[in-house]
């Protein structure tokens, strides 16, 4: 008995190795067809934003790419050509100290919950992190020049 490979991608294919790179890569498109890369800049009332998580979120949902600004508040990231709604967020400055890692936890409560984010000072705009209330999205083209995030604190 003769084993025989088919190719994936193209007619009468003999190469078992080439194809099954093929099958994992797929056939046509490499894996970041449809995406180029977007510089941007986030800032808070003109200010930019150190260590803020930037999503695109293209392709009706389907495309979800994030980053992280650095401390001159730039970032790159590999998004979905067409709309992107964006989001921005950012951790607290003061967070709660993380409970010891060797004791079992239980969830909170609803109220216990809300009690806990009670007591977390946040001085990012929570509304830009919510991809329903961040109000922002871009068009992102082939060519995309730089862009600027510019949010507000009131």
């Amino acid at each position: 008995m003769s084993v025989r490979s088919v190719g994936i991608c193209g007619p009468g294919g003999s190469w078992v190795v080439v194809g099954l790179v093929m099958a994992v890569l797929g056939c046509g498109k490499p894996p970041d067809a449809g995406t180029v890369d977007v510089n941007g800049i986030v800032t808070l009332d003109g200010k930019p934003v150190d260590k803020a998580s930037v999503a695109f979120i293209g392709k009706e949902g389907a495309r979800l790419a994030t980053a992280q600004t650095d401390s001159a508040g730039k970032f790159t990231i590999r998004a979905a050509l067409g709309k992107n709604v964006v989001t921005v967020a950012k951790g607290s400055a003061n967070p709660p100290p993380a409970p010891p890692s060797d004791q079992p936890m239980l969830m909170p409560t609803a109220g216990e919950y809300q009690a806990m984010v009670d007591k977390v000072k946040n001085d990012f705009p929570s509304k830009y992190g919510d991809p329903k209330t961040s109000g922002l999205s871009f068009d992102v083209t082939e060519k995309m020049p730089n862009i600027e995030v510019a949010l507000s604190s009131k």
